[in-house]
């Protein structure tokens, strides 16, 4: 038994030595064609081994092949070497698995035809197709390999294929990763499949991506194993939304995400696409369009696709900052797709969509067919309905240069509502342009592209006129000029319409182009003016401006005409150009101007002055040469004649230029509207002239004077000017103003009613500093109404803001403040009414509305209507359209002063005023102006604010409303004795008849002797209805007593005092005192009747005191006689009570002693025959 065990262990490390060993010593390339006989037999195709053949059997079978090929012709595989590592295990089980397989540089060869059947090097009864599930590996890696697909239209390949793949069986399921290089770059695939089916039915699933792009591939499907292969399943492309510079439009191009997405079903001789969702653009506002279509392979691939969408919004797919034309958002757009100027295959592509909001609008039923060949997009068909009730139409061919899209063919275009769509393609700006054409058509061979357009054999018909001829247009590039041409025949032309009025005002302000026109015209229309009788022929280029012929019957009311040619000559440009104008209407000329000058600021002025200039006439010659430029016109303008002159070596604001203007005219009215002032039509207004002279270069500074002298003004300036384009106008000058009457030149302006106001002279000098912004008047100087003035004022352009100055006068008349507030006529004297003092005249419109501005005054004094003016006098005066204020006012007044504001409103024909007024320590005898001989004397003390409403002065006065209160310290009133009372009563008692009308007689006499005085008298008031009305009157610390109040009509002036007088004792009498009639002259009146009152019940005092007397008298004596029987009567008591108590005592001693004593014989008592006292009569009563 050992020696068979010993046997066996040596077998088996004889065998293990073996296999170890002996392939170091077995020649296996002898084995070579059993080898290719085994492949063979396995792929079913022949296969030769070249190389050397290599193999071991431990630790795992392997074998190595060099220089293997399978299969012949088109379809065959290839490798440089390939390495095989087997698994013990299965293969003891019959089952091949390679647990490493690598393939260097193998290269499969396959062929297709044109109806898609697939020619390999495998054939169909191979042994590895019948053991298929019996050979699997597990790790296969590929290096540097290749697939090559011949077919009818040309090789297909994948090179430099590197990964790593896996097979479960030859029948699946199978999984790849790797890396190929395709004809658009490197890429990554990821190949997974499942199982295939009896039936050859393999499911996959493939990725791939491009290295270094963001697109995805994606396969997801059922593939049929067979002769000719089918698949069927899902199919995407994809780019996902990346970062990039949004100033960049190529990058973000490049970056907008998009997705294309279809059901694929076919073989290799067509593809069928079915529920295609192509997206472009991020989710939220993206490009979305579903179609179906084909792809047909062969000797001739073609796709035929189909796509429609409901609406496409590229506004929204355009983003919040995209151009506001419909043009800008296209250009924009197309570019995004330059990529796609050259079709990849063959083909049809259609495409109807309902609707497209564009540049913010809806494109109506968008129809396009496209047709690819010879790399060449076609356009077979397209037409959109565009906003404007407008049909567009084309055909042609749809070229790509350099990324920009063009097109080159025939067009159709019609329009129903032609300013619709100007405003449409304008951006929504504006009213669609100056035109009056309604509906258009265009027909032509068009060729255009996105910097040029040319519309040959054009047919243009606005309305029923038809023109005919060529229009072209060039974008400035690669170093040209841009370029215009039009060669055009019309009875009746928009230019507008067509948007020629955008390129001629480009034009105008200098835009580089060349133009060449040719146009006869019996009607046309050109930045909004109508001319008739055309005849152009010019031409501007870089060279100079030539104009052949120009001829014009009527262009808004001007007859035009004028030839000429400036040139380029050897020291710059030279020639001549000569215009004859002349002009019913200024129109026409204004809205050319209005095109030169881009901000329109000349041409608003030109306008605002075309009534006062026209009709005029004009002779217009410009010469040029090494000499300079010279610009000469004469004719007539504005009611007479002009000249004017204009020289420079060079036209540019930094050149030096001399220029002369002279206008004389007898209509005022005009030369007035000339300097920008409006004139009333029912004032008088002398004419006179107008002359202006400057010379310098306008952008540093020009030198001059000007001159104007009319409607009885002559208003002078000499100084500096300079037009710098940066700073605007800016200017510097000596101003003097000069009128006899400046109120006649108010009334010629409007501001003062004719015939109203006294002549006011005006001698004024200033110097005045004009910038962009404002007009500077310092150091003013002169004098109005020969009263001395001094100050500055600042005035900016801008009507919104306010001017502020400071003035400096010697007298400011408070009437003339309230005349420039209300109106000189609203304060005429003689316009008075009997109800009240003021004038009743109504309201004209104030010399200062409009204004808005404030000016702080001083002035030495103020005439006030009072006997003494205000003295050193301060306020504001602060200026509003409807409104005049004197702010902050104060003054001194008559030894003491004044402060307050005054508002004056103006919002219609009625005016309302509103004061606040404080005075302290004002001496009431100065206001008056009698001094010690005024009736009333004191220092004021008070404030009032008041308001009024009214057409007229009388009427504010009448309607006056407010409150207030005064003080009068140190008050007398003159003629006023309380002391006077106290003399009545005696004459009363001697004999005065109790009677008031004698009484006050007689106080009339004594009352005046001496005056009431008091330290202070005050009281409240109230104003209602234009009637103050003072409070109970206070007076504090006088001798005397007064009270009372008083009433004052503002409206007549006049006084109502209800006053008291009395001495300051409890029981003193009071008389009234009344002062009523002109508050600057009152008349007293007395009224004794309570004082009579008082004197009667002081007299019936008198005799109830009498007869009170007596009857204290009788009253007295009789309590005296009562007191001296009261007396009596107890002096008879006492004297009776002591005889009682004498008595008694008697008879209680005499008991005692007949106690004592023996008794006595009775005896009859004893009688007292004595008369009874009158004491013991009435004790008895």
């Amino acid at each position: 038994m050992n020696n068979a065990l010993t046997g066996l262990g040596l077998a088996l490390v004889l065998a293990l030595v073996a296999a170890l060993v002996g392939p170091w010593f077995i020649d296996w390339n002898a084995y070579r064609d059993d080898f290719a006989a085994q492949a063979s037999a396995l792929v079913g195709a022949p296969v030769t081994v070249s190389g050397d053949v290599d193999a071991r059997l431990l630790p795992s079978p392997y074998v190595r092949f060099r220089g293997v090929t399978a299969g012949a012709g088109d379809a065959r595989l290839e490798a440089s070497e390939i390495e095989i590592t087997l698994a013990i295990g299965p293969l003891l089980r019959g089952e091949a698995k390679a647990e490493r397989l690598k393939l260097v540089r193998p290269v499969l060869n396959l062929a297709a035809t044109a109806g898609g059947v697939l020619t390999t090097p495998f054939g169909a009864g191979a042994r590895g197709a019948r053991d298929a599930d019996r050979i699997s590996f597990e790790r296969a890696e590929i290096v540097d390999g290749a697939l090559r697909l011949a077919t009818p239209s040309g090789p297909l390949a994948l090179t430099a294929i590197d990964g790593v793949a896996e097979a479960g069986s030859l029948r699946g399921p199978f999984r790849f990763e790797g890396a190929a290089t395709t004809a658009s770059g490197r890429a990554t695939f990821k190949l997974s499949t499942a199982k295939a089916d009896d039936l050859g039915v393999l499911r996959l699933k493939l990725a791939a991506s491009l290295d270094g792009r963001p697109e995805t591939f994606d396969l997801d499907g059922a593939l049929t194993i067979a002769a000719k292969p089918r698949f069927e399943g899902q199919a995407s492309v994809a780019r996902p939304e990346t970062k990039s510079d949004p100033k960049d439009s190529k990058a973000k191009a490049e970056a907008a995400p998009w997705r294309l997405t279809a059901k694929v079903a076919g073989d290799g001789a067509r593809l069928a696409f079915d529920s295609i969702d192509a997206a472009y653009g991020p989710d939220e506002r993206g490009l979305r369009l579903a179609g179906k279509g084909a792809l047909t392979l062969g000797a001739t691939p073609r796709v035929d696709l189909a796509f429609g969408a409901r609406q496409l919004d590229l506004d929204r797919f355009a983003g919040a900052d995209r151009p506001k034309t419909p043009l800008g958002v296209i250009e924009q757009i197309a570019a995004r797709f330059a990529g796609a100027a050259r079709p990849l295959l063959p083909g049809r592509i259609t495409i109807d969509v309902g609707g497209v909001v564009l540049a913010g609008d809806v494109a109506r039923t968008l129809s396009a067919e496209l047709v690819a060949n010879d790399d060449v997009w076609r356009v077979a068909r397209a037409s959109v309905g565009l906003p404007g009730d407008a049909r567009l139409a084309a055909s042609g061919a749809l070229v790509f240069v350099d990324r920009e899209p063009g097109f080159a063919g025939k067009i159709d275009f019609a329009a129903g509502d032609l300013a619709g769509l100007r405003r449409w393609l304008q951006g929504g700006v504006g009213e669609g342009g100056r035109t009056a054409i309604r509906r258009l058509s265009v027909k032509g061979d068009v060729s255009a592209r996105m910097g040029g357009l040319a519309v040959d054999n054009a047919r243009i018909e606005g309305d029923g006129a038809v023109t005919s001829g060529r229009l072209a247009w060039r974008g400035a590039e690669d170093g040209q000029r841009a370029a215009l041409e039009a060669r055009l025949t019309a009875d009746k032309l928009d230019l507008d319409a067509l948007g020629a009025d955008r390129l001629v005002a480009g034009l105008i302000r200098g835009a580089d182009t060349d133009v060449a026109v040719t146009l006869d015209a019996n009607a046309l229309t050109l930045l909004g003016v109508s001319l008739r009788d055309v005849a152009l022929d010019a031409a501007l280029d870089a060279d100079g401006f030539e104009v052949r012929r120009l001829a014009v019957a009527d262009a808004g009311g001007a007859k035009i005409s004028g030839r000429g040619r400036i040139g380029a000559g050897a020291e710059g440009p030279e020639g001549r150009l000569a215009f004859d104008v002349d002009a019913q209407r200024l129109d026409g000329l204004i809205a050319f101007a209005r095109a030169i000058d881009g901000a329109g600021g000349a041409a608003d002025v030109l306008a605002r002055r075309a009534a006062a200039l026209q009709p005029a006439k004009a002779a217009v010659e410009l010469t040029t040469g090494a000499a300079g430029h010279r610009v000469t016109a004469r004719g007539s303008a504005a009611g007479g004649a002009f000249e004017a002159r204009l020289s420079t070596p060079r036209f540019a604001l930094d050149a030096d230029m001399d220029m002369a203007l002279e206008l004389g005219s007898p209509d005022g009215r005009s030369l007035a509207a000339l300097v920008g002032l409006a004139t009333s039509p029912v004032a008088s207004a002398e004419g006179g002239r107008l002359t202006l002279a400057l010379k310098g270069a306008p952008a540093s500074g020009m030198t001059g004077d000007a001159r104007f002298a009319a409607l009885g003004l002559d208003l002078a300036a000499k100084g500096d000017v300079a037009f710098a384009p940066a700073e605007r106008l800016s200017a510097a000058a000596d101003v003097t103003l000069k009128s006899p009457d400046i109120a006649a030149f108010a009334e010629a302006l409007g501001r003062l009613t004719p015939g109203v106001t006294p002549a006011i002279p005006v001698d004024l000098a200033a110097r005045v500093a004009v910038t962009a912004d404002q007009a500077a008047i310092e150091t003013l100087t002169g004098s109005i109404a020969d009263r001395a003035i001094s100050g500055r004022l600042v005035v900016p352009f801008d009507a919104r803001a306010a001017f502020e100055g400071e003035a400096t006068v010697d007298e400011a008349p408070a009437a003339a403040l309230l005349a420039l507030g209300l109106s000189p006529e609203g304060l005429t004297a003689g316009t008075k009414s009997g109800r009240s003092v003021w004038p009743s005249a109504a309201f004209g419109p104030s010399p200062l509305r409009g204004l808005n501005g404030r000016i702080a005054v001083s002035a030495r004094r103020m005439p006030l209507g009072l006997a003494e003016p205000a003295t050193d006098v301060r306020f504001t005066l602060a200026l509003r359209p409807n409104a005049t204020s004197v702010e902050r006012f104060s003054a001194n007044l008559a030894g003491g002063g004044i402060t307050g504001s005054l508002d004056l409103s103006r919002p219609g024909l009625e005016a309302t005023l509103a004061v606040k007024a404080a005075a302290k320590d004002v001496r009431l005898e100065r206001l008056t102006g009698l001094g010690v001989a005024s009736e009333l004397i004191g220092v004021i003390e008070g404030t009032v604010e008041a308001q009024g409403s009214g057409r007229s002065l009388s009427a504010i006065m009448a309607s006056l409303a407010g409150a207030g209160s005064a003080t009068l310290r140190s008050a007398a009133i003159r003629g006023l004795d309380a002391a006077a009372l106290d003399a009545v009563e005696p004459m009363i008692e001697q004999g005065l008849p109790l009677q008031a009308p004698k009484i006050a007689g007689a106080l009339e006499a004594l009352i005046g002797r001496a005056d009431f005085t008091a330290p202070r008298l005050g009281a409240p008031f109230t104003i209602s209805g234009g009637v103050l009305r003072s409070g109970a009157i206070v007076d504090e610390g006088a001798a005397a007593r007064l009270g009372g109040g008083v009433s004052i009509d503002l409206s007549r002036l006049a006084l109502d005092a209800t006053l008291t007088l009395g001495p300051r004792r409890a029981d003193a009498p009071q008389l009234g005192v009344a002062f009523q009639g002109p508050l600057a002259a009152p008349r007293r009146k007395l009224d004794a009747t309570a004082l009579t009152s008082w004197l009667s019940v002081r007299a019936v005092e008198r005799e109830t005191k009498r007869i009170e007397v007596m009857e204290a008298e009788i009253q007295q004596r009789a309590r005296l006689a009562r007191e001296r029987a009261a007396a009596e009567e107890r002096r008879r008591a006492e004297e009776q009570r002591v005889t009682d108590e004498k008595r008694k005592a008697d008879e209680e001693r005499l008991k005692e002693l007949q106690l004592l004593a023996p008794p006595q014989p009775t005896l009859p008592p004893t009688f007292d025959l004595a008369p009874p006292t009158e004491g013991e009569t009435q004790g008895g009563r």
